[in-house]
């Protein structure tokens, strides 16, 4: 797979399991306020993950699905860490480990890649790291 591919790829990935966790965590949540707060950044991964598949489709290829024991395992952790604790401070700190860990990930692929994918894969990468890096600032009001 060439890089270009990799890395939508990893694009896709990334804001669909963004869409995932969230949608789970939003159902969870009974603060209104914090709500809210997933609920945008639920929208920005959205965004992105659309912008993603269409890209992808333009390609004629079908985005390639995150694998079903990632997918399961993140479901189960997000039941098992809000089971004792639903308040927002423990759901913004959940949010804060996914997402440091999609920044880095992000920052490394982009490093890897650096002048060898297109600049519109290049721009979709970085908005969906300054999201995140932007969400990770708003979600420390909440520790």
């Amino acid at each position: 797979m060439n890089a270009n591919n990799e890395l939508l790829n990893f694009i896709y990935q990334n804001s669909e399991m963004g869409v995932t966790t969230l949608k789970e965590l939003m159902d969870i949540c009974k603060d209104e306020e914090f709500k809210k707060v997933l609920a945008a950044h639920h929208s920005m991964y959205e965004d992105i993950n659309k912008k993603a598949i269409s890209l992808i489709k333009s390609q004629n290829k079908e985005p390639k699905e995150i694998n079903a024991l990632s997918t399961a395992t993140t479901y189960i952790m997000i039941k098992v860490n809000t089971l004792m604790d639903k308040s927002p401070s423990h759901m913004a700190e959940m949010m804060l480990q996914g997402s440091t860990m999609g920044i880095i990930d992000m920052r490394k692929r982009l490093n890897e890649y650096e002048g060898e994918v297109e600049k519109n894969l290049l721009s979709l990468a970085k908005e969906l790291l300054n999201n995140e890096e932007k969400n990770v600032e708003e979600l420390k009001k909440y520790l």
